[in-house]
């Protein structure tokens, strides 16, 4: 019976083969990518620029304050402000 060759078995750990340098690598690569392009994103006028543009986009006009203070306003009404307003009513008629 012939020897088994260690040399060509898989690998039970990643750690020491050429695949675990190179995911390293990959993963270091990608974190000072990532770092690079967020720096560059604070700390130019773009980002500024473009937060201004999604406040305008987000922002409420004076339109849809109206609007919504309307949908508000005859929203369905519960059973203890109609038992409030009830008292208070019967509070005026007696003064």
């Amino acid at each position: 019976m012939d020897p088994i060759d260690a040399t060509k078995r898989k690998p039970r750990r990643t750690h020491g083969t050429p695949s675990y340098t190179y995911r390293n690598r990959f993963a270091y690569a990608l974190l000072a990518a990532g770092t690079a392009v967020f720096a560059i994103w604070s700390l130019t006028p773009i980002q500024r620029i473009a937060n201004e543009k999604l406040c305008q986009a987000v922002a409420q006009t004076e339109q849809e304050r109206d609007r919504k203070a309307l949908f508000d306003f005859a929203a369905p009404r519960t059973s203890k402000f109609i038992k409030e307003a009830i008292e208070e009513s019967e509070e005026q008629r007696i003064k």
